[in-house]
């Protein structure tokens, strides 16, 4: 019956369409390509310069920092996973921005895809929606760019794009709905196919007008994922934009305002050093920086909207306070979109520091999509710096990308100084306990107070707050506080708290773990955390 409850929490907040969706695409068997009887012609797109990261390198693939020697490429190996299958099969090699002369680019590039063409019949993960997507987008860059005619190529392209618009991601939604919008967008133009164009263009409107909150966040609110979808927003823009073809006036203006909007918000997220605070499902290495993003935009002549300063009264929840010492974002919202928050983290009320345009207190990342203990702790309350309460988690996060019931916020004060907030996730998850956080921050410290609110009148309540420290880091433990190398922390409560220096394993990437520090501070009812920079 517990099983049934948790499947009942997570699947009442889908909607309508996604429900219909997930019995569709269960019933129905894996995609089958159908070639069209005469081979179409590929018109050129106006393409940005190669730039994805180096993933092949002779007969070696590498994707999430796992390399594999492949002199014949097996399009379903899955000794490391799923998303790593999902990575060769996106074809982001074809544009990776630079290439040993031996690659023999494009000539390489159109045997992969000639050898793509010959396994089409032995595909399994390569024909789902999503690495269709992205596969399309990067095969009509590269096609683009190095202006190749290839009739082969073109029937199958034009191929996928006919199942894609046919298995849209309806049942999943949120970045991967958007993607198959962008993606079929892309194939439109280049095959100038306007009832495909008008299916995407109406795809990409909606989704694009839902899932980006009104600050110009997403609303799966990863910046990882944010930095990746308005890297695919310039690009289609740019095609768009220089497209002759384009049958849709206003559709640039649109495109045009949403990137100023998404990059506005990724300017406020993103630290002086050019970082992004690895919130939720976020990992290094893995998307655009935002440095690169910002070129892009100049060549577009976008210039964000929005502050590109401060995040306040944030759609996504995120505040940051800044300093001239330091930068601290801090959590105060929903833990994603009800309908998707499959990349949520149970991080309610957690916090990033920078002090001197480094990392001091971060978030442990994450280093893995595979289900397993890995993929537990660092979507757990556990594995960030907010309060747990008697080990649960604030938001019920299972499996991998599922949440039940999730932690519900109230925003109490947000000024320029003073942030406080409550959540109820321990409340609703039978605990009976509300956590208020206050921060009050000034040019030279923070103070954090944590409250935990009892359903009884007087009952003692006890709580775990964390602060995991960077791997460059030194900490020591001192009278009733902390010592690192740019902070002095001291904590106050009654009875007095109980500190702990334990040790944890950051993700510096997927499937990249690196030893760090971390304080455990077990207190009862209220605790002041006092973060003082030192010179």
């Amino acid at each position: 019956m517990r099983q049934v409850g948790l499947v009942w929490r997570t699947i009442r907040h889908l909607t309508t369409r996604q429900l219909a969706g997930q019995v569709l695409s269960r019933l129905r068997g894996r995609g089958q390509l159908r070639l069209p009887g005469t081979t179409p012609v590929g018109f050129f797109l106006t393409v940005p310069e190669a730039s994805k990261p180096v993933s092949l390198v002779s007969e070696t693939f590498t994707f999430l920092n796992q390399p594999v020697i492949m002199p014949e490429v097996n399009w379903n190996y899955a000794d490391h996973g799923k998303l790593w299958t999902y990575n060769l099969n996106y074809f982001d090699f074809l544009n990776q921005h630079s290439a040993d002369a031996s690659e023999l680019m494009p000539e390489r590039g159109l045997g992969l895809i000639s050898d793509f063409i010959r396994q089409t019949n032995r595909l399994c993960d390569g024909l789902e929606p999503y690495p269709t997507s992205l596969r399309i987008i990067n095969w009509i860059q590269f096609l683009s760019r190095n202006q190749l005619q290839n009739d082969t190529i073109n029937r199958h392209l034009y191929a996928q794009a006919d199942l894609l618009r046919k298995r849209l991601e309806y049942h999943i939604a949120g970045n991967h709905l958007l993607e198959n919008g962008f993606a079929l967008l892309t194939a439109a133009l280049y095959f100038r196919q306007a009832a495909w164009f008008g299916q995407a263009v109406k795809l990409v409107r909606a989704e694009l007008t839902t899932q980006l909150l009104a600050d110009g966040g997403h609303d799966e609110r990863s910046p990882m994922y944010h930095q990746i979808l308005l890297d695919r927003l310039f690009d289609v823009l740019l095609a768009v934009t220089y497209d002759t073809w384009c049958p849709d006036s206003t559709l640039i203006q649109f495109l045009n305002d949403k990137a100023a909007r998404m990059l506005g918000w990724l300017n406020a997220i993103t630290f002086q050093n050019g970082d992004v605070p690895m919130l939720n499902d976020a990992a290094w290495n893995i998307a655009p920086t935002t440095g690169q993003l910002r070129e892009k935009s100049l060549s577009l002549e976008i210039r964000p909207s929005g502050s590109s300063l401060q995040l306040t009264n944030s759609d996504t929840g995120y505040r940051k306070f800044t300093s001239p010492r330091y930068e601290l974002v801090a959590d105060v919202g929903a833990v994603g979109p009800d309908h998707q928050p499959g990349h949520a983290h149970a991080d309610t009320f957690s916090f990033v520091l920078y002090v001197d345009n480094q990392p001091l207190i971060v978030d442990s990342g994450t280093s893995t999509y595979e289900p397993g203990m890995r993929r537990v702790w660092e979507r757990s309350t556990a594995a960030h710096n907010t309060v747990a309460v008697k080990n649960s988690n604030s938001s019920e996060v299972w499996a991998g990308f599922r949440v039940g019931q999730r932690a519900r916020v109230t925003l109490l004060a947000d000024q320029p100084t003073t942030l406080t907030a409550r959540h109820d996730g321990y409340l609703s998850l039978g605990i009976g306990i509300i956590h208020e956080r206050t921060w009050v921050v000034a040019p030279e410290h923070v103070q954090i107070t944590d409250r935990l609110i009892g359903s009884k009148t007087n009952q003692l309540e006890t709580g775990v707050a964390r602060l995991h420290f960077h791997p460059d880091v030194p900490v020591s433990l001192a009278h009733m506080g902390i010592e690192s190398d740019r902070v002095h922390v001291a904590f106050a409560s009654e009875p007095a708290p109980e500190l702990r220096l334990t040790t944890y394993q950051m993700a510096t990437g997927f499937n990249q773990l690196q030893s760090a520090l971390c304080v455990e501070i077990m207190f009862t009812n209220y605790l002041e955390t006092r973060l003082m920079t030192t010179r």
